[in-house]
């Protein structure tokens, strides 16, 4: 995209390399927090009103800590795979696409803090985001649940949009599910703010080719040889043999009329 190409011409040289690595450390980070019970849940996610008026600024930086869970081995696999799909984000998008998409979804998820700022946020859905372009980019690639089912990513995908769109119409009033609303509206924000053009351009594609296969069908279904005198075609008497007249260059199907006709003379 142009807008993208402009910032990285002129910003490109700030990127940080390995950027998931050091969202992986600071969730590492949380979890030491955490599990140590040096602090609590509570005191990491962003709540905007103690931003406002406590002065907890530190939240702006610390609902980046928080972690999906504190189970050891459901960590390890979360971090890996997060790991993975950045990388090969990365190494798809280049160093500046990816540290902007990730900033972006930063900066519209803080935005959003302020907006409403007696909701609890979290960084659970615009990481998400993250898994939604990778399985957008490369969607036949397959993972194993439990280590044992194979499945396209592309269908992990599509589930996890789902439940997206089940936690936005979740008619909860409380601040959590609030928060929760308001973090898929970002994870979709984030996402169609780098893939709307290509969505569009995929849907305008398969409008073509669904035209050009219907006009193709068409004209399969069209008689080539039509009889110039009794109109016959190979369609409908498909036993005449049709013939061109090297004269006249009109079309005879070879029946008894066509041949004692004038045109035949």
């Amino acid at each position: 995209m142009k807008w993208i190409d402009k910032l990285e011409r002129r910003f490109g040289s700030w990127a940080i390399p390995n950027l998931a690595v050091y969202l992986i450390g600071l969730q590492a980070i949380g979890v030491v927090l955490l599990m140590s019970e040096r602090t609590s849940a509570d005191q990491l996610f962003l709540h905007g009103s103690s931003v406002l008026h406590r002065g907890e600024w530190w939240r702006l930086i610390s609902f980046m800590m928080l972690p999906e869970t504190l189970s050891p081995l459901f960590l390890f696999f979360a971090f890996y795979v997060f790991f993975m799909i950045s990388n090969s984000l990365e190494e798809h998008w280049g160093t500046f696409k990816y540290n902007l998409f990730i900033l972006s979804g930063f900066l519209l998820t803080v935005i959003t803090a302020f907006i409403r700022p007696g909701m609890i946020v979290t960084n659970t859905y615009f990481l998400g985001a993250v898994f939604l372009a990778f399985a957008t980019i490369f969607p036949h690639v397959t993972f194993r649940l439990f280590l044992l089912i194979p499945v396209k990513v592309k269908w992990l995908g599509w589930l996890t949009a789902v439940g997206y769109v089940l936690t936005l119409l979740n008619p909860g009033e409380g601040a959590a599910a609030m928060g929760q609303r308001w973090g898929v509206m970002v994870a979709f924000a984030t996402y169609l703010l780098f893939f709307a053009k290509d969505l569009i351009n995929g849907v305008r594609a398969t409008q073509r080719r669904k035209v050009f296969t219907e006009e193709y069908e068409a004209k399969q279904e069209q008689a080539r040889h039509i009889c110039s005198y009794c109109g016959a075609t190979e369609k409908s008497h498909p036993e005449l043999r049709f013939r061109y007249c090297s004269v006249t260059g009109k079309c005879y199907g070879g029946c008894s009329d066509c041949e004692n006709s004038s045109d035949r003379k």
